[in-house]
């Protein structure tokens, strides 16, 4: 997982991923190219050697549409096709003109990552910003998050986006994978119980169960942070699902405020987001 500490062209990671998108083309296209040129200059080679390339590339786009809280299955999936194709022994005619075919597909999956999937390590470029309460609640509750770890703020925009596609396990699976002992004590911070709080929703979810009779929600004293008031009351579901609504939101403003690779598919849920604060 790559994190990207603020929006300025120059960072590093910005780098770090131009060049991997250069390496698509690169290797896969260069693999094929020297293939075709060896034999040309009357060098004997094997065709596993400028396959390669392909091999390399596959591996660079899986990295990229990794690195994405939208996971593209096809990108993700070519560095098997990539052994499959060029592991078996075949004419080395055929070989090339596969490997073209090839590298013509990969590069073209890197073009539809970029505009499908987003663009890593660069500001929201949708046309649009946050606006609204949700801005405000952003805003307010900066300082709060102001601690945590790019890790975490990266976990808390994939929760958000995965909940709002309706991917409920792997939600649930991220929400896992921060918690750890899965321990609730009041002295928590607000921002593990509210990944508590999901995990608990969207386990139940997956798996089509009801309300539990006793669940997680927030202390009195994360009360600040909270866009609805939780508040004891005689409805169950009521008090269930406000918890709910005020972990997204909560985990929402700590990825945006700490993990600006991630903006853009924020941003893609931003309509989402406005309507749990709507529905106070």
């Amino acid at each position: 997982m790559v994190n990207i500490p603020d929006e300025h062209p120059d960072q590093p990671n910005n780098s770090v991923h131009r060049w991997l998108e250069i390496a698509v083309p690169l290797f896969s296209f260069g693999g094929a190219f020297i293939a075709i040129l060896f034999p040309m200059l009357g060098i004997s080679l094997d065709f596993h050697v400028p396959a390669l390339g392909c091999v390399l590339a596959s591996c660079s786009l899986t990295y990229l549409a990794w690195i994405r809280p939208r996971k593209d299955i096809v990108a993700l999936t070519t560095p098997l096709y990539s052994v499959i194709f060029f592991t078996f022994p075949i004419d080395y005619s055929t070989a090339i003109v596969l490997q073209v075919f090839y590298a013509v597909s990969l590069t073209i999956l890197l073009v539809r990552l970029k505009y499908r999937f987003g663009n890593p390590g660069t500001a929201a470029s949708l046309g649009k910003e946050l606006g609204g309460s949700l801005k405000t609640y952003i805003e307010q509750t900066r300082d709060a998050f102001s601690d945590i770890s790019p890790e975490t703020a990266h976990s808390a925009a994939v929760v958000f986006v995965r909940f709002t596609e309706g991917e409920y396990d792997d939600a649930a699976q991220s929400s896992k994978s921060v918690l750890g002992d899965g321990e609730y004590p009041d002295s928590v911070s607000p921002l593990i119980r509210a990944f508590g709080i999901i995990r608990e929703h969207t386990t139940l979810l997956h798996k089509s169960l009801p309300r539990p009779v006793t669940y997680l929600t927030f202390s009195e004293k994360d009360s600040h942070l909270l866009v609805k008031p939780q508040v004891p009351s005689h409805d169950d579901d009521m008090e269930f699902y406000t918890a709910l609504d005020n972990a997204l939101l909560l985990v929402y403003s700590a990825a945006w405020n700490n993990s600006v690779q991630d903006r853009p598919h924020l941003l893609s849920c931003q309509a989402f987001a406005q309507k749990l604060m709507s529905s106070t």
